[in-house]
């Protein structure tokens, strides 16, 4: 069996490949008749390939979904942080594309092989328009920002606040079409649909919110657990202790997905104040002297725990199985 590291940026695949006793390196074109050329070359003198890319932001995307179709080839794609750590811990002081895909071949060799599951292309679709949602949620933002400056500045900015009030008109009008296409994803698609109306039942979530989480958490492994969630997201805890004199106070690794805490933020906040469950475990956490964004950052990550079990469980929301009301607590 061939076994592949691969280097993917946005115009080219440098690779690395060893069977047979040798190595060999090659580089392609990142394009649909690139990577066909790349499988052939991947199976050469034999029957089988493991390939090992890292997540490259949107540039992998493409040839990861053609090696996974292939029913001879199995395709691991990693983090690029761990790829680069693993490649510092054997003292790989130099970075470029092949240096690389080196590295990555080494990876696949040395570390446990994980297949990359392949999302739906229901799932990605509803990934891309709830992303976009989010872009011009930003852009509606930064626009209403500069509204407000130029109607401090005064009366000589008229014209400039006219035209900054069509784009806002336009950006809105823009995001409901994005907004609305992405719920008729969910709506055609039964499992998201299902998935959907279970976050439904939750306090604070609304449609906006449901696509936006539902499009970073479809993609997810179905065997991944609550714990891999919350690490996914980049809210769990990091402790920072060393020997008997640094004890720092523990805060969340934010090495995850953002836009999973984002969807989680708003909705949190709105539970906190509609909830009763929610609400006593926010005061709870407030009462053992944890700040209000510490808390706040806890409720968050007891929901999505709390989704992670409703999702896997088909059960609908529950206070009380997030926080009792009638018994003593503990954080």
């Amino acid at each position: 069996m061939n076994q592949l590291g691969t280097d993917v940026s946005n115009d080219t695949l440098d690779a690395t490949r060893t069977g047979g006793g040798q190595v060999k390196r090659r580089q392609f074109a990142n394009t649909a008749a690139g990577h066909r050329q790349y499988i052939k070359w991947a199976l050469r003198g034999t029957d089988r390939a493991r390939v090992c890319l890292e997540a490259t932001g949107i540039y992998h995307l493409q040839l990861a979904l053609a090696l996974y179709r292939h029913p001879a080839i199995e395709v691991m794609v990693v983090n690029p942080r761990a790829a680069r750590r693993f490649a510092e811990a054997h003292m790989v002081r130099a970075k470029t594309d092949p240096i690389d895909a080196d590295g990555l071949l080494l990876f696949v060799q040395r570390m446990p092989f994980r297949p990359w599951q392949a999302p739906r292309e229901e799932v990605l679709q509803l990934q891309s328009l709830a992303r976009r949602v989010g872009q011009l949620d930003k852009e509606l933002t930064r626009e209403r920002s500069r509204l407000h400056a130029a109607r401090k500045a005064g009366p000589h900015t008229r014209p400039v606040q006219q035209d900054i009030q069509a784009h806002i008109k336009q950006l809105q009008q823009r995001k409901d079409a994005m907004q609305a296409q992405a719920e008729a994803v969910v709506q055609s698609d039964p499992a998201l649909a299902d998935d959907a109306r279970l976050i439904d039942t939750i306090p604070g979530f609304a449609e906006c919110s449901i696509t936006r989480l539902l499009a970073e958490l479809a993609p997810l492994p179905a065997d991944m657990q609550a714990p891999q969630w919350v690490a996914q997201a980049g809210i769990d805890p990091r402790p920072g202790e060393s020997g008997t004199s640094v004890r720092s106070a523990r805060q969340i690794s934010k090495q995850g997905n953002a836009r999973i805490r984002a969807a989680l933020f708003m909705p949190a906040l709105v539970a906190i104040r509609h909830d009763a469950n929610l609400a006593a475990y926010y005061e709870h956490l407030l009462a053992c002297g944890k700040s209000k964004m510490t808390a706040i950052t806890a409720v968050m990550r007891k929901l999505l725990v709390a989704i992670w079990g409703m999702l896997h469980n088909r059960q609908a929301w529950d206070g009380e199985k997030f926080y009792r009301l009638n018994l003593p607590q503990t954080a």
